[in-house]
């Protein structure tokens, strides 16, 4: 047994976890040092109400729990042939469909018809369990804050989910197109993009609730007086890459309305109560 090669595959495999953990800690610590919160007396209810912001409901102060995960990008292609080859009756038909970068869209001939729009999730959730309809229907959840919002182009969209926080991310989402027909909604077609291995890095770790993150973007200057929170949504978003394994974060997304045609879109860690400085995500290789 040659120990000296087994030596070198520990140690390369130890490095290998260093660099990842690392990186983890790097990207945490590429959020804006924001001012904290602890020295202001004034309740941000009232600093809202101040300023002219408005928003619907109260802000929630419940502090959820949630993971640093970890999660693969499916490959699209492989687990339609692998349907086919399990269950090629029950299988998602072929017809209309392209896979590209992981990226599942099809075109539906005889679509589905919602016919109440006003309640949209269990009409979705028949639709989805049905077999042959969506590669892992069933795992995926409505997103109602982010479907609908065009209503000459209606969309509904939905994510998978982990111990009930959805993922907010392009890694893990499907987008159902479809059609306003005699005061019906017809499915036309779909895109998706799914992700496989989900795990938990870090043991559940209790998360900073809404009302926290709504007072750390006003104290940050990212709430434009005389604007309204439209929505608010705690879920996963993509942190970072590690040679093709995505990291993921819980986060406070917040929809902003200033007037302009579409939405300000802002994000607040909800592990460390950071506003995310931009979109771009880490990328880390090692070679």
């Amino acid at each position: 047994m040659d120990f000296k090669r087994i030596e070198w595959i520990f140690f390369l495999a130890f490095l290998g976890v260093n660099i990842f953990l690392l990186s983890i800690f790097r990207s945490a610590r590429s959020e804006v040092d924001n001012v904290t919160a602890s020295d202001q007396k004034i309740a941000i209810e009232q600093r809202l109400k101040a300023d002219d912001i408005k928003y619907d409901a109260p802000l929630e102060t419940t502090k959820a729990e949630g993971y640093y995960l970890s999660g693969e990008p499916t490959d699209m292609n492989k687990a339609f042939k692998d349907q086919q080859k399990a269950d090629s009756k029950a299988s998602v038909s072929s017809t209309g469909m392209t896979i590209e970068n992981n990226q599942l869209s099809r075109k539906v001939a005889d679509g589905f018809h919602f016919t109440n729009p006003n309640d949209l999730e269990p009409a979705l959730k028949k639709y989805l369990n049905q077999p042959g309809a969506v590669l892992f229907g069933s795992e995926y959840t409505y997103l109602p804050t982010l479907s609908m919002e065009d209503k000459e182009y209606p969309e509904i969209t939905a994510s998978q989910s982990f111990e009930g926080i959805p993922f907010n991310d392009p890694s893990s989402r499907l987008e159902i197109t479809l059609e306003n027909t005699d005061d019906l909604l017809k499915v036309t077609g779909y895109t998706q993009t799914h992700l496989s291995n989900i795990e938990k890095l870090r043991e559940k770790m209790s998360l900073y609730s809404e009302q926290d993150a709504i007072e750390t973007l006003y104290i940050n200057n990212r709430i434009p007086p005389k604007s309204k929170i439209a929505w608010r949504m705690l879920s996963y978003t993509l942190s970072l890459q590690f040679r093709g394994t995505n990291v993921y974060v819980p986060a406070w997304f917040v929809a902003i309305d200033t007037g302009s045609k579409n939405y300000q879109v802002e994000r607040v860690n909800a592990l460390t109560n950071k506003v995310f400085t931009s979109n771009s995500v880490q990328k880390v290789e090692n070679n």
